[in-house]
């Protein structure tokens, strides 16, 4: 049996206040979020009855990403939407990574989120989500000035 990862918080936030606050959104404690294998994200699916309502909630959550300046690694497919957060610099889970785990909480509600049968939630996005993240993985992190 393989052991549960633990979070890896960013440097500018506290493993104290990360732990806080990240704890009510993880499957462990009734919410709906896991950690990455790593422990430095968290990713979740979101099913909604049409692409139409998939698609608004991707629309609220990338308004907010604009707001935040944060931005998740994400993929869709259909009615099904998979949302990884974490942050690359600096590495790890960020107060923005919990901030926004909530908020996608919050706004799939409104769309009207399917509950998906445990075990269920099907890994093709995370797959989606994993390529386009290792071919962007430095988006983040701040470029050096040249000359």
């Amino acid at each position: 049996m393989s052991s549960q990862p633990s979070p890896t918080f960013s440097s500018n936030y506290s493993p104290e206040k990360g732990t806080k606050d990240l704890s009510p959104l993880l499957k462990a404690n009734g919410g709906k979020w896991v950690l990455t294998e790593s422990g430095k994200g968290v990713e979740r699916s979101f099913k909604f009855k049409t692409f139409k309502k998939t698609w608004e909630f991707m629309n609220i959550v990338a308004a907010e990403c604009a707001v935040k300046k944060h931005h998740p690694e994400w993929s869709n497919v259909y009615n099904t939407t998979f949302i990884r957060w974490t942050t690359h610099s600096p590495p790890g889970l960020s107060e923005k990574d919990v901030l926004m785990a909530r908020f996608c909480d919050e706004k799939s509600g409104e769309c009207g989120e399917l509950e998906v049968e445990e075990g269920k939630e099907g890994d093709m996005g995370r797959g989606l989500a994993d390529r386009v993240a290792a071919e962007g993985a430095d988006c983040c992190v701040p470029k050096k000035k040249s000359g």
